[in-house]
């Protein structure tokens, strides 16, 4: 809390607990005084008397609380004005201040019409001349904009924290690739200098070439990686996802006609998100290539896709029926780097890889729920 709003919680902390007559002409310079660092620092003050049992809010708290003027304040409706999650909180620091505890929080508050905000809040003891408790008062004040930068920062942070441990990981499964590749290509070199025949190098040849072919998509993974964050700084667009959906359909109408997939969906909910298009191109992609890859052999991929709202983020869902995954296994490692869990099918184990960089890089998320041979659910929070 500011300066002028701590100045201001000990005049209505001094006024309530001094109890003699105050100078008739001194009355209207503190109210002023009181009023104005009320509006400057936007803090509202309350007190709740024990022997009257009255509750007061004074004119800048009922404004921050957006109470009506003919709605009366009372000790019953008190933890109405906390958000959910905070109201045991509340509750229990009203108790301990009430048994001679102050306290000093913030907490998560909540208007008459139930618009939350965060708040810093004070209060303290009112003691009679006996220094018995006969009430007790403080003062909160909206910090709203103060803590939702906190809280941003925070998730850049710790968004920062876990993309530099992804890319440190990342850096040491290319540097092994590619020292593997290396040492490939060294040995086949070394190889062909001793080689007999000519059916011999000709295989060597070959070996050659699928060396070549590694060293090249290992290239190109690590391209695609770095323009993700360039991309991920371009503007962003209404993106209608329905239409992207038909256009990956249409990409891959060969491919789904011949497993005899069906897709079905509806985005009702959310049709449309602000979003770079290639990306939820990408994600539609992915993620449909994917189900029908790993489709259960006994049955055709059957494909739902829909958006829905999760607190208040727009969120796309992608549920199959195909080989699902074990997820007590390999549940940390779905989105590693060329991580394969189905050796059936020739996988390189680095579309999840990239796709999940490309959700994070825009302050998104990806999970994925998954069973054995009932199907996957991925969930992409916007």
């Amino acid at each position: 809390m500011n300066f002028l709003a701590q100045k201001r919680s000990k005049i209505l902390l001094h006024h309530s607990e001094n109890h003699r007559a105050t100078p008739p002409d001194t009355v209207p310079l503190r109210n002023f005084y009181y009023e104005e660092i009320a509006k400057l620092t936007g803090s509202g003050g309350w007190s709740v008397d024990f022997r009257e049992k009255k509750t007061f809010l004074d004119a800048e708290a009922r404004r921050i609380l957006e109470i009506p003027k003919d709605y009366s304040a009372s000790l019953r409706t008190s933890l109405d004005f906390y958000a959910d999650e905070s109201k045991d909180m509340a509750a229990s620091m009203y108790l301990d201040c009430s048994n001679g505890h102050p306290f000093c929080t913030t907490l998560k508050m909540q208007t008459y019409s139930k618009r939350q905000f965060w708040a810093k809040a004070i209060g303290k003891p009112v003691y009679d001349d006996n220094k018995e408790i006969i009430g007790i008062q403080g003062v909160f004040q909206d910090i709203s904009s103060e803590k939702n930068k906190e809280l941003e920062l925070l998730r850049s942070l710790k968004l920062i924290e876990c993309q530099n441990a992804k890319l440190n990981s990342f850096a040491t499964i290319i540097t092994n690739s590619m020292r593997s590749h290396s040492g490939n290509l060294e040995m086949t070199l070394e190889l062909m200098k001793g080689a007999s025949s000519l059916e011999e190098k000709e295989e060597l040849c070959e070996g050659l070439y699928e060396i070549s072919e590694s060293i090249s998509n290992t290239i190109n993974h690590l391209t695609e990686l770095s323009s993700i964050q360039i991309t991920a700084k371009r503007p962003l667009e209404t993106v209608d996802i329905q239409q992207i959906l038909e256009k990956v359909k249409n990409k891959l109408s060969g491919t789904l006609s011949n497993a005899r997939a069906e897709i079905f969906s509806d985005f009702s909910e959310v049709p449309a998100v602000d979003y770079i298009p290639s990306y939820m191109e990408s994600i539609l992609e992915n993620l449909i290539t994917n189900a029908v890859k790993y489709r259960h052999p006994d049955r055709s991929p059957v494909i739902e896709i829909y958006s829905i709202l999760e607190e208040d983020a727009p969120c796309l869902l992608v549920k199959d029926n195909g080989l699902g995954i074990d997820l007590e296994k390999y549940g940390d490692r779905i989105f590693n780097i060329y991580e394969s869990f189905h050796t059936s099918n020739n996988s390189e184990g680095v579309g999840l890889f990239l796709l999940r960089n490309k959700v994070e890089s825009l302050q998104g998320s990806i999970s994925v729920q998954s069973e054995v041979n009932k199907g996957s659910t991925f969930v992409v929070k916007f």
